[in-house]
């Protein structure tokens, strides 16, 4: 009796052990953030969209045409209504753009002329995906 009883409890201990655990994944949200100073911007689409303001914006988008080649202009406006915009011809820059998801986290900085210097894309689970 000792020995099933041993071997009873060892079974229900391995069997908790097999039952998966459910975790939460990390969530985070990222509103506009605007830095003149330092000339950069990042936020995270599908944030800026659920927000509960109706000023908060952050996009880029790539354009094309014949004469003129390739190119990006990234936009974004805080809560406060600050706006900021950077235009790039850069290659690597316009694929960068173009890989982003409508839920993806951007993050561009400017020279001061107002040419883009870096457009960061960030697709993850952790982005707040936008509500339909």
């Amino acid at each position: 009796m000792k020995r099933f009883n041993q071997a009873l409890g060892m079974s229900a201990a391995l069997m908790l052990l097999a039952v998966p655990v459910a975790y939460a994944g990390s969530k985070t949200a990222f509103p506009v953030s605007i830095n003149t100073a330092s000339r950069t911007a990042y936020g995270a689409m599908g944030t800026v969209r659920n927000s509960a303001d109706a000023v908060q914006s952050i996009y880029c988008r790539t354009f094309a045409d014949t004469a003129a080649g390739e190119s990006v202009r990234c936009f974004a406006t805080n809560a406060a209504g600050v706006y900021v915009s950077c235009v790039s011809f850069s290659p690597v820059l316009v694929r960068s753009v173009q890989s982003a998801s409508d839920s993806a986290y951007l993050y561009f900085a400017w020279d001061a002329s107002g040419v883009c210097q870096t457009i960061d894309v960030l697709k993850g689970s952790h982005l707040e995906p936008k509500s339909p």
